[in-house]
């Protein structure tokens, strides 16, 4: 069964933030496929940014996946990566409102994903077939 994760997370409204912010948006694709292809459990991965009511500027991140399996092995995975484990502390690092304390672990991880998580179960995803990542490409 598939899992979903909408990772909303509320930004700083300073100029480094929204320049990261940008960033991460733009190179996203490249930044995270060669991890995301080695898991062989993503389906979908995708970040966009939710724009200011006044339309400039950035408000917050969501980060939006669909992943085999449960979501503590899925975050296992990508806390034991270096590159996304940094791409997550920089998130957490442009919150709005960061965790406290900041996430040097991978229980500070899980927690901060899970209170910015807006799918808490599995059955918020409707899913078409049941096939998993491994079985669609064929490995």
């Amino acid at each position: 069964m598939a899992t979903p994760l909408t990772l909303y997370v509320p930004i700083k409204q300073d100029a480094i933030s929204q320049a990261a912010a940008q960033y991460a948006q733009q190179n996203f694709v490249s930044s995270v496929q060669a991890g995301l292809d080695a898991s062989g459990i993503v389906h979908y991965a995708r970040l966009s940014l939710i724009p200011n009511p006044s339309g400039s500027g950035t408000l917050a991140i969501l980060l939006d996946t669909v992943f085999d399996g449960a979501m503590n092995p899925y975050l296992d995975y990508f806390w034991q990566n270096d590159g996304t484990k940094k791409a997550f502390q920089g998130i957490a690092a442009i919150a709005l409102t960061p965790p406290e304390p900041p996430v040097t672990d991978q229980t500070g991880f899980e927690n901060f994903i899970d209170a910015n998580n807006l799918n808490k179960k599995a059955t918020d995803l409707y899913q078409a077939y049941t096939l998993t990542v491994k079985q669609i490409v064929g490995s």
